[in-house]
């Protein structure tokens, strides 16, 4: 009987062993295949990474080559054949220092194929027709070309735009671009890169570097990592560039590695981008967290039920329940685990990965059905402001708030992501333009409601671009940076409104960028001039002052109109340097009439968004008003409404400085912001500016004239000085008089004069 009893307990100890060791075994089999998931997901991005830095790269040399064959002075040389004033090493300098493009270099090549001048060489004259294929073809059919080519030195990107004279074909300008900065790039994304040129094009690199050989690779980038390097060689780099798993991890260099190859026209090796990313640098404790969890919770309960089996061997069900339980618990813990590897921590929303995977496979979906999908490419509005303000606490609670206002306003077909910091994008699918328009409009008006967080009323907008498969590109990456373009017109457009993508988008992008060069070059050579327009007291028909207004007469693009040049230089935020440059000029050429005995009346600058979020605007206005000597009762400052309202306790505080100095402050384009009368009746304002806008109409559109009645009326209640601006008529200006709006400025009076102008103007 005791032997019968032993040999029971002897098997069910054997059992509990075995369900033990299975569990363990199966516990650390997912912990790996987990762990495996998250390398694959790290190799995948590593890939996504360099494919998209590759475009970058060939889409900015692009834009660089389309705006240098736009240029006066090459299309003159080319036609007088005179290269002297051509100085593109200066350029590619300027590149070098002030941009990430370190290694680029510029051909012009003229109609006949002979080189006609290099930025790397005084070498010229030679024939490329009859040696390279890419010049010939262009030649005998002008049109824009970027090519990946082995030459004589290295590895090479090439942007080839022709060049017109009217519609006369000239020539062609050649941007020449190495790959060193690509793994520059991958490298601030910790993934050490070796670029290698396959051996089948040694000996066409005749003037490359002997000692960047590795078994018959050329090692193109310029430092590469030398311990990468080494265990290429020592491994063969046959052997390595040939692995076509998705990725491997090279216990030597504890990292991973994956293979990108570049391939030439005819489906041959060119090159080889071998990247890897350091183990230690990737995050498993979430992981092993659960690992350990699973464990804990396992074990626990196979030796809870064996000591409840032992106690109670009749009461199987318990057993059932608590196995089931076990099941239970790994499979949760282990869909937990799932969602984290595919969402965003903060905002619970798709993360980058998985939203590109569904994308993927939409699109191959869409195009066996023939449908379309859209994507949607969001970024808030000036939400480092917000950061900046009021920390980065606030800035979260705010992400987490739009990312739940945005899955309220889509469908439960559709996919809402955050791609890292204030980026949003939604997949939308089989939908018509009707229907976009509505959810678009619809996503716009729910987020700028406002948002209250951290005992802070916030106000935020999004700035939306729009791409459409199959109309606007095939593949997910064309399609996202198609959207990306479309989104920063929308930005450059005003903010708060979205615009579809369209090829005349990139024309757009070089001209931004020409103007965006070019301003730079304007502050720094003192392009810009002060324009003055009078203000005028009519009732008693006398000059009270005149608002300053900038002008930018550029040598090589011309007079360049605010509207253009302005939302760039508040984009890069020079429109800081511009309102200070404006302001020390102006006050000096103020000071220079009162001086010379003339009374110039009230100064009035515009100050801009930008410039009142700067901590340090109150020093600076303090400095320029010491050293021009200007007395701040003449100064006046006009502010936008809209600017105003973007964070009204902010704005209160900076505005009670600004009357502490004894400046004057005036509300810019009244009536066309959001502004509560609320905040309006607690700013320390003096003047309300009413905008053009209502004044054209104002003596035929009764909606018109009833808005400016509103705002003389509240100008009256709320003490405060009233003036309109844009008034060209005499009907205008007897209105407004005839309504209590004394102070008139516009054509009507005059248009914005020089300086000398306006002295004429108030002698007169």
């Amino acid at each position: 009987m005791n032997s019968v009893k032993l040999s029971k307990l002897t098997l069910q100890f054997l059992l509990l062993l075995c369900i033990g060791i299975i569990g363990y075994m199966a516990i650390m089999n997912r912990t790996e295949s987990l762990i495996n998931e998250r390398y694959s997901n790290i190799s995948k991005d590593m890939r996504q990474h360099l494919v998209t830095l590759i475009k970058e790269k060939e889409g900015t040399i692009l834009q660089i080559s389309l705006a240098m064959a736009e240029n006066e002075k090459i299309r003159n040389a080319l036609l007088t054949r005179d290269t002297s004033k051509i100085q593109l090493e200066e350029f590619s300098l300027k590149l070098r220092k002030e941009t990430e493009l370190k290694n680029i270099w510029f051909q012009i090549i003229d109609a006949d194929g002979k080189s006609f001048y290099r930025s790397f060489s005084q070498k010229s004259g030679d024939d490329l027709s009859n040696v390279r294929s890419d010049v010939s073809k262009i030649i005998k059919n002008p049109h824009t070309l970027t090519t990946i080519s082995v030459g004589k030195f290295a590895l090479s990107l090439k942007s080839m735009v022709p060049i017109y004279d009217g519609t006369r074909f000239i020539g062609i300008f050649e941007t020449i671009s190495r790959f060193n900065s690509i793994a520059l790039k991958m490298a601030q994304n910790k993934d050490k890169t070796i670029i290698l040129v396959d051996k089948s094009y040694k000996n066409k690199l005749e003037h490359a570097d002997k000692n960047k050989f590795i078994q018959n690779y050329f090692v193109a980038n310029n430092a590469p990592d030398e311990k990468l390097l080494q265990q290429i060689a020592q491994k063969s780099v046959k052997s390595v560039i040939s692995c076509k798993d998705e990725f491997s991890i090279c216990s030597a260099l504890n990292s991973i590695v994956n293979i990108y190859t570049l391939y030439d026209d005819l489906q041959k090796p060119m090159a080889h981008f071998i990247m890897a990313h350091d183990l230690n640098d990737v995050y498993l404790q979430d992981i092993y967290q659960i690992r350990n969890t699973l464990f804990i919770v396992f074990f626990g309960l196979l030796f809870g039920s064996a000591g409840i089996f032992l106690y109670y061997q009749s009461k199987r069900e318990l057993i059932e329940e608590l196995n089931y339980n076990l099941q239970e618990m790994v499979s949760i813990k282990t869909k937990e685990l799932s969602h984290l590897a595919h969402h965003d921590p903060l905002t619970g929303l798709a993360n980058r990965l998985f939203f590109l995977e569904i994308a993927e496979l939409a699109i191959e979906s869409a195009k066996r059905d023939a449908s379309s999908i859209s994507i949607l490419f969001l970024d808030l509005d000036r939400f480092k402001d917000i950061n900046d303000t009021h920390g980065h606490h606030t800035g979260d609670e705010l992400l987490k708030i739009v990312a739940k206002r945005l899955k309220l306003c889509i469908r439960a077909e559709d996919t809402v992501s955050r791609l890292a910091g204030d980026e949003f994008t939604i997949l939308l699918k089989n939908i018509t333009d009707d229907t976009l328009v509505g959810i678009v409009e619809k996503i716009i008006d729910t987020v700028q409601k406002p948002i209250e967080s951290n005992n802070n009323i916030l106000y935020i907008t999004f700035s939306v671009g729009i791409s459409c498969f199959p109309r606007d590109g095939l593949d997910i990456n064309t399609l996202m940076s198609n959207a990306d373009t479309a989104m920063y017109k929308a930005k450059e457009l005003g903010r708060n409104m979205y615009q579809f993508y369209d090829e005349k988008m990139s024309e757009y992008i070089t001209q931004r960028l020409t103007l965006e060069k070019n301003l730079k070059i304007a502050l720094q050579e003192g392009q810009f001039e002060p324009f003055y327009q009078p203000q005028i007291d009519a009732y008693h028909e006398r000059i009270i002052g005149a608002e300053a207004l900038v002008r930018w007469n550029s040598p090589e693009l011309g007079i360049v109109l605010p509207n253009l040049f302005i939302p760039i230089a508040e984009q890069t935020s020079l429109i800081v340097k511009i309102d200070l440059w404006m302001m020390q000029k102006t006050m000096s050429q103020f000071m220079e009439l009162h001086n010379e005995g003339i009374n110039a009346g009230k100064l009035s600058l515009n100050i801009s968004a930008k410039q009142l979020e700067s901590r340090d605007i109150i020093e600076n206005i303090t400095t320029i008003l010491h050293q021009t000597g200007f007395d701040a009762k003449n100064l006046e400052l006009e502010i936008t409404e809209r600017e105003m309202m973007r964070d009204p306790e902010t704005t209160i505080k900076v505005l009670n400085k600004f009357k502490e100095l004894g400046i004057n402050i005036a509300v810019d384009d009244f009536g066309t912001g959001h502004s509560s009368l609320s905040y309006i009746k607690r700013l320390p304002i003096d003047k309300l500016k009413i905008d053009k806008s209502f004044i054209d109409e104002v003596t035929h559109d009764k909606g018109d004239i009833a808005i400016v009645r509103s705002v003389i009326a509240i100008a009256k209640h709320l003490d405060m000085d009233i003036i309109a601006e844009g008034v060209e008529t005499q009907e205008q200006k007897d209105f407004l008089v005839q309504e209590g709006c004394f102070k008139i400025q516009g054509y009507f009076y005059s248009k914005p004069l020089t300086l000398q102008e306006y002295k004429q103007f108030l002698l007169s």
